[in-house]
């Protein structure tokens, strides 16, 4: 009579349904986070004066004044972005106006609707058709790893040039 009824299968018990996380339960991060792929932004709205420096990318819609010191990342100046500062970033994107000496270990490209007036040096450098750019240009290679020397107790040897071979006497007039 009462309480009598067993649940039915396939309906979850409701007990079940209690140790059951609700959907995106294990997805919740803390606020503010962000997932390691999406580079942290400086929002147009924003206008910034300092010393900014870090190892994650940083994508800058809004305004900047000072220095900034990415090595070991890389720095995009969004359409909307304004800077004025000497960068420093592994690579440098410009798709708005830069004021300043800008240094990327490894590529800086000027977009087409990217604004730069200062030097620039880098390993590689872009500057797309209808972009502004007014200063110099300095392409550095990326440093070369030395060779190393030969380790206690291993051998060492040098390479000698090939000899030349002598020409036949009949082929020399």
């Amino acid at each position: 009579m009462w309480g009598t009824k067993k649940p039915e299968e396939g309906t979850p018990s409701h007990s079940a349904r209690e140790n059951t996380p609700l959907a995106g339960a294990h997805d919740l991060r803390p606020l503010g986070a962000r997932p390691a792929s999406s580079p942290a932004r400086l929002g147009k709205t924003l206008s910034v004066k300092g010393e900014l420096a870090g190892n994650e990318e940083l994508v800058l819609d809004g305004e900047f004044e000072g220095t900034i010191d990415l090595a070991e990342s890389s720095l995009t100046v969004g359409p909307q972005g304004r800077v004025q500062a000497d960068i420093r970033a592994r690579e440098i994107v410009i798709e708005g106006s830069v004021r300043g000496n800008l240094r990327a270990a490894d590529r800086l490209q000027i977009s087409k609707s990217g604004n730069v007036v200062g030097d620039l040096v880098a390993a590689r450098i872009v500057i797309e058709d209808g972009a502004y750019f007014k200063g110099s240009i300095d392409i550095q290679k990326p440093e070369e790893q030395k060779p190393r020397r030969a380790e206690a107790g291993g051998e060492s040897f040098r390479i000698a040039p090939a000899p030349v071979a002598a020409a036949p006497k009949d082929k020399l007039q």
